[in-house]
């Protein structure tokens, strides 16, 4: 009798040799099965239903973990939360993954509260400068305490992970907003908040370096909040704290400023150019500068003339002048005389919509 066809397994021939069982496969994060035949891996899939009980079973070890961890430590009370009650969490369902972590919704035990658990597997992640940068996204805002930054509950390492709990944002991240299109009067809102979220990180010390609307958030009060410092730096780390290599570039190609796509040094006016970047497409629904490639974006960040806006929005140009400037010294040096500047401007000013 013929099995299913989710039952099957599939066989892969692969020209790796050597290396331990249990290796992962080049399709879709799934594990595979590895076993040597005469110099070749050969890879054979797991049953569906072994690779949902595989992944159930590790969120279930996540979470026994963070519950040791937690009744290990005394609790921790954040401001204007409810007290860490030391039960750990209950995953929801996974709602992201990037280079360095799993991002997981989950419901904080002690309170029911919703919220966020960025997860990072030691075990698999050997790159000791990934695990450093973990650590650092957490302490450098943990004791921040801004309406317009994200809220960092609790942080630590269990045996395997590394993890951070943070604000969960119920009504989305401004990359959804900018698709839809946005009038200008709630553009020069939305850079308001983004302003002043940058002079809270700046006041300790910290630049974003990662600015874009996909880290950008919404609270239920429509309070825009600034999240992601997973590439944040201090801004008086020295040569040898800092957690990247001379001229290697960190960050998004669209938003990043012309010192930060050289691999030079940057400072809080590098994440000034990015605000910039973000005003232009919130006026626009269009980034600045598009190529082919990320270098040849990078290209159009040091060469290409400051972007022009539509002449119905021409009271902002000297706005964007002085946040797309190509010096540092030709910008707005604070986020403080970038909020003045948003202050001259009322909806009378700005015409039309952004579409």
């Amino acid at each position: 009798m013929r099995a299913p066809l989710k039952y099957l397994c599939y066989v892969i021939l692969s020209a790796v040799r050597g290396g331990p069982q249990g290796s992962v496969s080049p399709f879709s994060g799934e594990e595979y099965n590895a076993t040597g035949k005469g110099g070749w891996r050969v890879y054979s899939s797991m049953s569906v239903p072994d690779a949902q009980q595989q992944k159930q079973a590790r969120i279930r070890k996540i979470a026994q973990d963070l519950q040791r961890l937690r009744q290990m430590r005394s609790p921790r009370p954040v401001a204007g939360e409810a007290g860490e009650g030391g039960r750990g969490y209950r995953f929801l369902r996974m709602i992201g993954e990037g280079a360095m972590s799993r991002v997981y919704l989950a419901k904080r035990n002690a309170d029911g509260a919703t919220l966020v658990l960025k997860i990072l597997d030691t075990r698999r992640r050997k790159d000791d400068v990934l695990v450093k940068r973990f650590v650092r996204e957490a302490k450098l805002i943990s004791d921040l305490r801004s309406r317009y930054v994200v809220r960092i509950y609790d942080q630590g390492f269990t045996d395997d992970y590394g993890y951070i709990a943070m604000e969960f944002f119920s009504r989305g991240d401004l990359r959804q907003r900018v698709k839809m299109g946005i009038p200008p009067q709630h553009a020069l809102r939305h850079m308001d908040h983004l302003a002043r979220g940058l002079a809270a990180i700046h006041s300790v010390g910290v630049v974003h370096r990662d600015l874009k609307p996909a880290n950008l958030m919404f609270r239920s009060d429509d309070t825009l909040v600034l999240a992601d410092f997973g590439i944040s730096k201090q801004v008086n780390e020295s040569s040898d704290e800092q957690l990247t290599m001379v001229g290697q570039v960190l960050g998004t190609p669209y938003y990043m400023s012309p010192e930060q796509g050289q691999g030079l040094k940057v400072d809080v006016r590098s994440d000034l150019y990015s605000a910039g970047i973000i005003l232009y497409e919130l006026m626009t629904q269009e980034r600045p500068y598009r190529a082919r490639t990320p270098s040849g974006i990078i290209y159009q960040h040091i060469h290409s003339d400051i972007p022009r806006l539509p002449v119905r929005l021409n009271a902002l140009q000297n706005l964007i002048n002085g946040l797309l400037a190509k010096s540092p010294d030709d910008r707005y040096q604070t986020a403080g005389e970038l909020i003045r500047a948003l202050q001259k401007y009322s909806v009378g000013k700005v015409g039309g919509s952004s579409r």
